[in-house]
């Protein structure tokens, strides 16, 4: 809503003068010839496919009533005429700034009208209510609304014009109450007017386009220093209610209706190329739709169906690209590698080489040397330890010497000799030996069996050998 005393007021009053009310109302005779049935039926079936959205090129007054989208809201009244209540006014964008010159004038009352012109529902001249509208200036989002005489316009810290697609949502609340998101950051919040900020049912306009709302232009075409917008636009909501009041999540996929929404438009219409006909309000809010139509024009002309859209390439790999280094730099290579080379060093070293090798080398020369050493030869082997006291002993029984043997008394055998004799004595079937009676000798010891028979005697040819082969024979009498 503008004063006669606004600039803007008096910068149309001259274009009027020079370019004629007859030139504009022709114009938009050709656009308001298509608000018929169209918009009072269902809409027909989504033309070639879907996933698009509208390539606007800027034309604005070079190209009057042209390179915009124009959507309806009175005559009769439609639920996107919102501002009697809380509401929010959200949509995807992308920009490119060597493409939007516009200035950002922030916390002033219509604000948004020195930047390229997004979002235009204006009301002209003064009077009725209050307007509204959304632009781009010095690359940063403005958002304004106002009601009579006041007003004021917030906008974005971040800017936006950098060729990547960005979420805008602005709300305000009754109270006055404005808010400014940019993908799910809030950017801004101010007090403004409060009251009724709609357009007025049934109100009688002063200019054709006053009961659009307008996409992509200044939508009185007033003079070439209102610019228009040049780039992007997609998944178009408007909502009866202030839908967001605190940081959030920037959506990942096209909206989906509910009670709160009064128009909805995806711009999926297509095919590729010119947008010449009816862009469809998918909100089912009660009454009639507020279905929309593209006025075609301009040199580039606009707007178009692009292919290019916020879920296609662009949104998944800026939301895609910081997680797989995360991903791979912390998953794979640390972990699956680190892990893998310890274990095999850790069973094969400690268990194998220390405790087998350790146990096998010592038992030998325990077992070797303790048993061989310390009972020297004379044991011979363990195994007759027990029968080596006893034959050692026992060999009493054997052949004692005749009574004429008067030979010095010899030192017995040696034990290991006795020993060894004396194994064959457990032997069961041994011969016989000689028998003979000798007279003990008083040099004799007691246990142990004489060496020597009486000098050229025949038992001393025949002694002899029989003591060595003492283990051959064995005593009867024993």
């Amino acid at each position: 809503m503008h004063s006669n005393s606004d600039s803007r007021t008096r910068r149309h009053r001259g274009f009027f003068a020079s370019l004629g009310i007859s030139l504009l109302v022709a114009v938009t005779a050709g656009i308001w010839g298509r608000w018929d049935k169209p918009f009072s039926s269902p809409p027909p079936a989504l033309a070639q496919g879907s996933g698009y959205a509208l390539r606007l090129y800027g034309n604005g007054f070079a190209a009057p009533g042209r390179d915009r989208v124009l959507i309806p809201i009175d005559a009769p009244p439609r639920p996107v005429d919102v501002g009697a209540t809380d509401f929010t006014i959200e949509f995807w964008l992308k920009a490119l700034p060597s493409e939007n010159g516009g200035v950002a004038r922030c916390n002033e009352k219509d604000g948004w009208i020195d930047g390229n012109i997004i979002f235009d529902r204006d009301i002209d001249g003064s009077g009725d209510y209050g307007d509204l509208g959304i632009s781009l200036g010095n690359g940063r989002v403005v958002f304004g609304v106002s009601v009579g005489a006041a007003g004021t316009s917030v906008c974005s810290s971040q800017s936006v014009a950098d060729g990547q697609w960005h979420h805008i949502a602005a709300g305000r609340t009754v109270n006055g109450m404005m808010q400014l998101f940019v993908d799910g950051a809030l950017q801004a919040t101010a007090q403004g007017a409060a009251g009724n900020a709609s357009y007025r049912d049934g109100r009688t306009p002063t200019k054709p386009n006053d009961p659009f709302i307008v996409l992509g232009a200044e939508k009185h075409d007033i003079g070439a220093a209102y610019l228009s917008f040049s780039g992007w636009i997609d998944e178009l909501r408007i909502s009866a209610a202030a839908r967001y009041t605190a940081a959030f999540t920037r959506p990942t996929a096209p909206f989906m209706t509910d009670s709160q929404t009064a128009g909805l438009y995806h711009f999926d219409e297509g095919p590729a190329g010119a947008c010449t006909g009816s862009v469809f309000d998918t909100s089912g809010a009660t009454n009639d739709p507020s279905h929309g139509v593209c006025a075609y024009g301009g040199s580039p002309a606009g707007p178009i169906y692009d292919a290019d859209t916020p879920f296609s390439s662009p949104l998944p790999t800026n939301t895609w690209t910081p997680v797989p280094p995360t991903a791979t730099n912390t998953s794979l290579p640390p972990t699956s590698t680190g892990t893998a080379t310890p274990v095999p060093p850790t069973a094969t070293n400690t268990p194998l080489p220390p405790t087998s090798t350790g146990t096998a080398t010592p038992v030998p020369p325990t077992a070797t040397n303790t048993p061989l050493p310390p009972t020297s030869t004379g044991t011979a082997t363990p195994v007759p330890p027990t029968a080596t006291g006893s034959p050692t002993v026992t060999p009493t029984p054997a052949v004692t010497p005749t009574p004429d043997d008067t030979a010095p008394t010899e030192t017995a055998m040696p034990t290991g000799q006795g020993t060894l004799i004396a194994t064959p004595t457990a032997t069961a079937a041994l011969p016989p030996c000689p028998t003979a009676t000798p007279t003990p000798e008083p040099d004799s010891l007691p246990g142990v069996r004489p060496t020597h028979a009486p000098q050229g005697s025949d038992a001393q040819l025949l002694y002899l050998p029989l003591i060595q082969q003492e283990a051959l024979c064995t005593n009867a009498a024993q």
